[in-house]
């Protein structure tokens, strides 16, 4: 018998063809209860093997605290190690002003739409690596 899905907090989970799509449900991730969850969350995702692809669409949330982007740093690169690759989306201009702050568009790509992550990914590898 399979196991069953986990039940996750944050998180809703869809598949696009061979890409994982990770929807971050809250609206907020403000306090390090919510950082910490977002990193177990996240990180249990990343480390299936029907993962190799995973998209974060940040859409919902308008408000990321310091620790949570950390946890967004961390993700990609526990992502990069096992040889996954991570990209996000939808998210909105103070968000995106804070992890363009961090540099997160540096280890991963940032785009504005699902549709447009999701063609990217579809895409020849064009041998460009961002997590180091």
């Amino acid at each position: 018998m399979a196991a069953s899905p986990p039940e996750f907090e944050l998180l809703s989970l869809s598949m696009v063809d061979d890409v994982a799509v990770v929807q971050v449900t809250a609206h907020e991730l403000r306090f390090p209860n919510q950082a910490e969850a977002l990193s177990y969350e996240l990180g249990l995702v990343i480390g299936q093997e029907w993962a190799a692809k995973t998209l974060v669409d940040l859409g919902r949330v308008g408000y990321v605290g310091s620790t949570a982007y950390a946890v967004l740093v961390g993700v990609v690169k526990k992502a990069a190690e096992l040889g996954r690759a991570v990209r996000f989306c939808g998210l909105n201009p103070d968000v995106r002003i804070g992890a363009d702050i961090i540099g997160l568009d540096r280890l991963a790509p940032i785009h504005d739409t699902e549709a447009e992550a999701l063609a990217a990914f579809a895409a020849p590898s064009t041998g460009t690596t961002f997590a180091s």
